[in-house]
């Protein structure tokens, strides 16, 4: 009976001390590619859907588009304040036309011809109420009159000046650089039209597409997830215990399933946090059954599916 216990003892150690050395030999992980995910730019419904999930794309592939139509009429109104400001900045610059001068010329003319005569009614409108020929009534209505004559003398002559002279700098700059504020809005509005259509950034595969024609999306949401064509890379789960024996930038053999020979590759990064528990809440005996994730880039297996399970062998 002891001998039985005895021999079911060493065998359970045994398949203990098999488990623990395998774990420690190898870290499993999957072939993994730079994923890109293409976010709709405004709230609007899509309108054209060019492609399929698991379908190849080249870069600058039309991909989707959504509804351009807002965008339209917002570059036709950014358009219309552009020719505005532009035409007003002409005005300032051309100068005053020869006819429009004149123009005002005669208006200065005609103010201050007025503005003489209603000085000199005042002035005998003056005497005569001194004289106490006139009311006082008379009176301040001659002076009224002067007054607002002589005001509207002061302001023709201020605006022929102002014509004869020409725009001033100040005024020129201010107009330039509203002219300069609507190219730039119609600028950033054309590019937002051109956002709604939504192409390739990369050579790669479709890998989802969540969406169908006349859906209507939010700005912000995910519309196609877009795996890259580049190199594949390995992306394993390294155990505690080996973060002592490889480095980034070491070299190292990776096996994928269904290939005998090993696939050559270079460690590109190790995570400075576990993948799994938290190392804080673990003591020394469960430290070592933390994993952490690494990258390792492949040599020479662009032909690998993405998703295919790896192993690597650590020293």
């Amino acid at each position: 009976m002891k001998t039985r216990h005895s021999l079911l003892s060493v065998l359970v150690l045994t398949l203990l001390t098999a488990c623990q050395s395998e774990e420690s030999t190898y870290a499993m992980g999957n072939i993994e590619r730079d994923r890109i995910t293409l976010s709709a730019p405004a709230a609007e419904q899509i309108v054209l859907i060019n492609i399929n999930e698991g379908q190849q794309v080249s870069q600058g592939d039309i991909l989707l588009r959504l509804d351009s139509r807002s965008a339209d009429a917002l570059i036709a109104q950014r358009e219309a304040e552009l020719a505005q400001a532009n035409a007003a900045l002409s005005v300032l610059t051309a100068g005053t036309r020869p006819e429009q001068l004149s123009a005002s010329l005669a208006a200065l003319e005609a103010t201050q011809a007025a503005s003489k005569e209603a000085e000199l009614k005042y002035q005998r409108i003056e005497k005569l109420y001194k004289s106490k020929v006139v009311g006082k009534a008379d009176f301040d209505a001659a002076k009224a009159s002067r007054d607002s004559n002589k005001a509207k003398a002061q302001q023709a002559h201020d605006q022929w000046l102002e014509l004869k002279n020409g725009a001033r700098e100040e005024d020129i700059a201010q107009s330039n650089a509203k002219v300069q504020a609507a190219q730039a809005a119609l600028e950033w509005q054309t590019k937002a039209r051109e956002d709604l259509t939504i192409k390739a950034p990369i050579d790669g595969t479709i890998d989802t597409l969540p969406w169908h024609e006349g859906d209507r999306v939010t700005a912000g949401t995910q519309l196609i997830s877009l795996l890259s064509s580049g190199h594949p890379y390995a992306r394993v789960y390294l155990p505690a215990s080996a973060l002592t024996k490889i480095k980034a930038g070491d070299a190292i053999e990776v096996f994928a399933d269904g290939i005998e020979a090993p696939i050559q590759g270079r460690v590109r990064n190790i995570r400075s946090q576990p993948a799994y528990t938290p190392f804080y809440a673990l003591n020394e005996r469960d430290r070592a059954r933390l994993m952490y994730l690494t990258d390792i880039d492949l040599i020479d297996a662009n032909q690998l599916p993405t998703g295919l399970a790896v192993e690597v062998r650590l020293p």
